[in-house]
């Protein structure tokens, strides 16, 4: 029988799918002396075996005000993932993570996967609650991107439109929603820790995090936001950002909890590089070039500037990380790595 010899030159990008390959069930890899099976023709759903279900998870489409200028219902998908075993004396720490549709599967699986373990390394559980948008079932997009992008955007004077002519704006009215209708409805259903609770974002959902640590401090105690779309609305949160700043330097206002901020950001974006494949956006360029100007205004021309800004306030800790090589879109699988620690381990002061 012919050994198996390993391929010359692995990359870190297979030998990282081989390993999440290994760690699901129904990917195992099929030893080298093993008949190869048949193959399924191709459309043959059944003869592929049956669909995977991750345990401890469940959804409910939740009612949603429809958006502005449409008169299409729509509806909140939000989804759960609860930890197996008794939930500690104090309740559950909650990750709650936007872009639910996306980002949930990877972060509830990394949370799954600490607490699934043998006890000798088995760590703390959490519930995960992925904050997404049911979609029709026929639909291939991973996003509602109307509802996305009225949901994460901030309200402020003469806000409009975009290009795609989607409405924008509706971030504290998604801040409402969370705060009065679903945290009492997660709350009645499981025992929940009221001060460990952590929000985690990307993108427009980095935004809209941001916008949430400077305008419902209370919500939260930790923020996690990757790639934070500090242009969007010509740098409005920046200015939510300085506010912030103003009322808390030098213990002025007394913030609510001790806080933890993580910001991050990809190498490949920082370096300015772009998919060739993906065309120039003259709004997003405009945005971004009057961004910059209030940031210099503020001293916040970074995320890095805005971390360091953070870090000096009483009672909060920020942090900052450069992902090497990561793009915009890529910085998604780190900050659900980063979330799977930073929302779990609240009793490791060192972080």
């Amino acid at each position: 029988m012919p050994a198996c010899s390993p391929p010359s030159s692995p990359d870190t990008a297979r030998r990282q799918w081989l390993a999440s390959a290994l760690a699901v069930p129904g990917l195992g890899l099929v030893g080298c002396a093993t008949p190869a099976a048949p193959v399924p023709p191709v459309g043959d759903n059944a003869a592929w075996g049956q669909p995977w279900h991750m345990p401890g998870v469940r959804y409910m489409d939740l009612p949603a005000p429809a958006l502005p200028g449409s008169p299409t219902p729509r509806q909140h998908r939000v989804m759960v993932y609860v930890p197996q075993g008794p939930a500690p004396a104090a309740g559950w720490p909650v990750v709650y993570v936007l872009d639910g549709n996306l980002m949930f599967p990877l972060l509830a699986q990394l949370v799954h996967n600490r607490g699934a373990r043998g006890p000798e390394l088995r760590g703390p559980g959490a519930l995960v609650v992925g904050l997404g948008h049911a979609l029709p079932p026929a639909s291939a997009e991973v996003h509602d991107r109307a509802a996305r992008t009225y949901d994460y955007t901030l309200p402020y004077d003469g806000v409009a439109p975009d290009s795609q002519g989607r409405a924008q704006g509706g971030a504290d009215q998604f801040l409402d929603w969370m705060a009065q209708q679903l945290q009492p409805r997660l709350q009645a259903a499981w025992p929940l820790h009221p001060q460990r609770q952590t929000l985690v974002g990307h993108s427009y959902g980095g935004l809209f995090t941001l916008h949430a640590l400077f305008t419902r401090t209370a919500l939260f105690q930790r923020y996690v936001a990757a790639s934070p779309s500090l242009w969007w609305g010509n740098g409005t949160v920046l200015e939510e950002a300085a506010q912030f700043l103003r009322r808390h330097q030098a213990g002025a206002s007394a913030l609510p909890s001790e806080l933890q901020v993580y910001l991050s950001q990809g190498g490949e974006e920082l370096a300015g590089r772009r998919d060739p494949g993906r065309a120039p956006n003259p709004e997003r360029e405009a945005s971004a070039r009057q961004a910059q100007a209030r940031a210099q205004r503020h001293g916040l021309a970074t995320a890095a500037d805005l971390s360091q800004a953070l870090d000096r306030l009483p009672r909060v800790r920020s942090h900052y990380q450069v992902w090497p090589d990561a793009n915009h879109g890529g910085t998604q699988l780190y900050a659900c790595m980063q979330a799977a620690r930073v929302g779990l381990d609240w009793d490791d002061a060192a972080r």
